[in-house]
């Protein structure tokens, strides 16, 4: 049988229920059996076509329907996923609906245990990954995958994630750490005023044991200056709603210094949700650093270069189609990495 771009509403159901007819196994556990199948079928067709706008079919389907001349209405900001080529096909080997809603079930309910059971909690996000991050890459929405998969919502959740997504002989956590300790020194050399004078505040009411967390956190918020970028796109101060949808940490205090000591419960937001609590800046910096990954996020036009120096030179990731680093931050990259060498 022969198929236009547009395949009918009768078509789709006809070509689910010959899924699950054929592979009982793959059956929905509950309703009609093919309704996962019937919208996944929808969504493959959408992306498909999207591209193809050069395509005399779907060009006169867009006017029909006055995609090219009905106005927009003004929109509020929405996240950016990383282009297509960043990513590659995930396919899901040894799980199926049936098997990964058993999973997610025995995920909910360690998760409302006051001591879950961690062996099985790492067994049973092993075993979603991939298919959660095909969930991800189909578009399914930051709200409804901390739903469905709560361990996530941890900061221990999202580097463990990562570690899943780019596999390394050493955590994200502590390559992020070691390697930022590396350029720590030239960093603070570069503060500016305003840094520098909360930072030296901090330092003098610490006891020594702990300046090298304070240390540590003052390079965090001081970075995004030295690529002429403003910490203030990442971090907010105090009660609030995040003028970004991108991953963002609310300090829930309006004092810097503070932040800087590591007095401060911090929350991570991303697309207006509270995703997780962190119990310090550095923390929630790394968590947040994450979520860009594990949410498979774009970086932001005002945050883009720092992003980018700690994807590739603190934490060493490469992706597949990362473009080539301007020579512009290039120059500063390699003065913070060759000045401590």
């Amino acid at each position: 049988m022969s198929h236009n771009m547009y395949p009918t509403p009768a078509e789709y159901v006809q070509v689910a229920k010959s899924v699950v007819v054929k592979y009982p196994h793959l059956r929905d556990a509950e309703g009609n059996g093919y309704t996962t199948w019937h919208a996944s079928l929808k969504r493959k067709c959408k992306n498909e076509r999207a591209p193809l706008v050069s395509n005399t079919e779907v060009r006169k389907m867009k006017e029909k329907y006055g995609h090219a001349k009905k106005p927009q209405p003004p929109s509020t900001p929405s996240l950016h996923r990383r282009a297509a080529n960043q990513t590659s096909e995930i396919l899901v080997v040894g799980e199926d609906a049936t098997s990964v809603k058993a999973h997610v079930a025995v995920l909910h309910s360690e998760y409302q245990k006051t001591h879950p059971d961690l062996p099985t909690v790492k067994d049973l996000m092993v075993r979603t990954f991939s298919w959660r991050r095909r969930e991800i890459m189909d578009g399914m929405s930051v709200e409804d995958l901390l739903q469905r998969y709560p361990f996530l919502r941890a900061p221990g959740g999202f580097s463990d994630e990562v570690d899943r997504i780019h596999p390394a002989t050493s955590s994200l956590c502590d390559r992020f750490r070691e390697g930022f300790a590396g350029i720590l020194p030239e960093v603070l050399k570069r503060a500016g005023k305003s840094h520098a004078e909360v930072f030296n505040t901090a330092r003098q009411d610490a006891l020594a044991e702990d300046l090298p967390e304070i240390d540590f956190r003052a390079g965090l918020i001081i970075l995004p200056s030295i690529f002429k970028e403003k910490i203030e796109v990442f971090i907010m101060m105090g009660e609030g709603d995040a003028a970004t949808p991108n991953p963002t940490i609310q300090v829930m205090d309006q004092d810097w210094k503070m932040a800087i000591a590591g007095r401060v419960r911090c929350v991570v937001k991303v697309d207006g949700a509270d995703v997780c609590q962190c119990r310090s800046l550095d923390e929630a910096f790394i968590t947040a650093f994450c979520m860009y990954f594990v949410f498979n996020l774009a970086y932001p036009p005002g945050l883009k270069k720092t992003l980018t120096f700690l994807q590739l030179r603190i934490v060493n990731i490469k992706e597949e189609g990362d473009k080539a680093i301007p020579t512009t931050i290039l120059r500063v990259i390699n003065a913070l990495c060759t000045a401590n060498n």
